[in-house]
């Protein structure tokens, strides 16, 4: 995905190398691809929940828990990546 966008854990590996922590493993074209489909698939779920969802309360739940989902695969991408 082109767009940049980080995800907030990726924003916290960043700021925790700043700090002297973990280092943010390389990523293979796979890799990256693998995190662009998460992507890809999550921008079609928040948006089903956008449109399909019209309690505030109930959507604010369901992005957060997708967001949280997402972020938990991206994070297992590093994870993986980090053990090579």
């Amino acid at each position: 995905m082109g767009s940049g966008l980080k995800s907030a854990w990726e924003l916290a590996m960043e700021k925790a190398n700043k700090m002297g922590g973990d280092e943010i493993p390389s990523l293979s074209p796979d890799e990256k691809a693998e995190i662009a489909e998460i992507r890809k698939v999550y921008e079609a779920k928040f948006a089903e929940v956008e449109i399909l969802v019209q309690d505030k309360e109930k959507k604010d739940l369901d992005l957060d828990r997708l967001r949280r989902e997402r972020d938990r695969k991206i994070e297992a991408v590093y994870q993986k990546a980090k053990k090579k």
